[in-house]
């Protein structure tokens, strides 16, 4: 996990550094740009020029400006952390509880899977609404007898809180899973949901993550 983070961190590093030289050359294109643009008004107004002149260079400013506005929400995307999109309190079933409780809980939130939590909100793993029947109801067993514990098997995916959002896509698209816990010094601190990416996600990247989440093998 701390090879993890220092990789991450020096990949944000790396990003910074191209991001700096990205944004000298935008300066410098823009101030040329603005230049040729005041040369053919002159042009213009002395008569060495046409109109289309001017409008071809002010076409060519306003696309410079409109191409950086894209770019910068891009790498504010890029720069949302795992934690930023998160909604925080994510709602646990304690791993001692029954498969009934769950079900209920499920319903009340309006949701098809619940982190399964130990002791300090320690993620022990994920209950779906698919277990409970396939592993439970299906094989005869009585809800009130069954703990979630029995259910919530195999390795949990997750995501530490400090992880950027490519990492956040890659591990559900991965995985092909709609709910991504998100851990903090061990502890359950919140959950990232399709409705957290679409608020997160411009329609292009939104769009994509549907298409490798819901594809079929």
């Amino acid at each position: 996990m701390v090879f993890e983070k220092v990789k991450e961190s020096a990949k944000r590093g790396l990003e910074q550094g191209r991001s700096r030289i990205e944004e000298t050359r935008a300066v410098r294109q823009r101030n040329r740009l603005l230049q040729e643009l005041g040369e053919a008004y002159y042009a213009e107004h002395s008569g060495k020029a046409a109109p289309e002149a001017v409008a071809g260079k002010l076409e060519a400013l306003n696309e410079h400006e409109r191409s950086q506005r894209e770019l910068q929400a891009s790498r504010v995307e890029r720069g949302r952390r795992a934690r930023d999109i998160m909604h925080p309190g994510a709602e646990c079933i304690g791993e001692h509880e029954n498969i009934t409780s769950a079900a209920r809980k499920m319903r009340e939130l309006n949701v098809g899977s619940l982190p399964v939590c130990g002791a300090e909100d320690r993620l022990h793993g994920i209950v779906t609404d698919r277990d409970i029947i396939v592993k439970s109801i299906a094989d005869g067993r009585d809800p009130n007898e069954v703990k979630v514990r029995d259910l919530a098997q195999g390795s949990v995916v997750w995501v530490d809180g400090d992880a950027g959002l490519d990492e956040v896509l890659r591990r559900m698209e991965d995985h092909q899973i709609k709910r991504l816990p998100v851990i903090e010094n061990h502890r359950l601190v919140g959950m990232i949901s399709e409705q957290d990416l679409a608020r997160n996600l411009d329609e292009h990247r939104l769009a994509e993550f549907v298409e490798k989440v819901y594809a079929t093998p």
